[in-house]
């Protein structure tokens, strides 16, 4: 049986000026936000491991899910910087749903060798799964990157809004701009290109591994 394992580790943690104060927060994000809202996914609970690190486990077939996941806590710790490392694979010990650390086996091993790459260069997001398209999709993470980093705070300010309201007309009024000028920081931006890759790489990941939506 396949299960995909996610670790995510903080950027320079010691770095930080408020590292006891990210580490209360990267616990209630990882511990309680994802475990809650993803519970019924998951093969073991998400946990962090040491406190600027952590792992968790999902079935198989929700191994899409991995990239909603990252996302969810990568918003939820901002500004703090992660990389990510996710491995698809099978287990050598069966999962502990209470705790991820009593858990070992392919999927651990592959998601941490990607944890190391994600820290060693870009893509901050770098995916395992045993499969010839791996290197296409970190690719494609690593073009969305590109077009990320080169954002202007405004074009940030309008997808960040576009994603809650899904209006061009509502963003419009919230930034008081017209309709055209917001299609123009969304096209601008990479927007749909980003949209369309991260699709594609759900898309994959649930054929491959038969998942379906949550």
């Amino acid at each position: 049986m396949d299960y995909c394992a996610i670790i995510g580790d903080i950027v320079k943690s010691r770095e930080l000026g408020n590292r006891v104060e990210v580490q209360k927060q990267f616990v209630g994000v990882v511990e309680h936000m994802v475990n809650d809202k993803y519970k019924e996914y998951i093969a073991s609970r998400f946990t962090v491991t040491l406190g600027d690190e952590f792992q968790g486990l999902l079935y198989g077939k929700y191994s899409y899910l991995s990239c909603e996941i990252i996302k969810f806590i990568s918003q939820n710790m901002k500004p703090v910087k992660l990389v990510y490392g996710v491995g698809i694979g099978g287990m050598d010990i069966q999962p502990d749903y209470s705790i991820a650390i009593r858990s070992d086996g392919p999927a651990y091993h592959n998601a941490r060798s990607m944890v190391m790459r994600a820290k060693e260069k870009k893509p901050s997001i770098c995916f395992c799964t045993g499969s010839a398209e791996d290197e296409l999709i970190n690719s494609l993470i690593y073009l969305m990157e590109v077009y990320k980093d080169k954002m202007t705070p405004k074009q940030n300010q309008a997808i960040e809004l576009y994603n809650k309201k899904k209006s061009q007309c509502a963003v419009a009024d919230e930034l008081k701009v017209t309709q055209g000028s917001v299609s123009r920081l969304l096209n601008n931006a990479g927007y749909y290109e980003i949209k369309y890759a991260e699709k594609n790489i759900v898309d994959f990941l649930k054929r491959k591994y038969g998942g379906h939506n949550a």
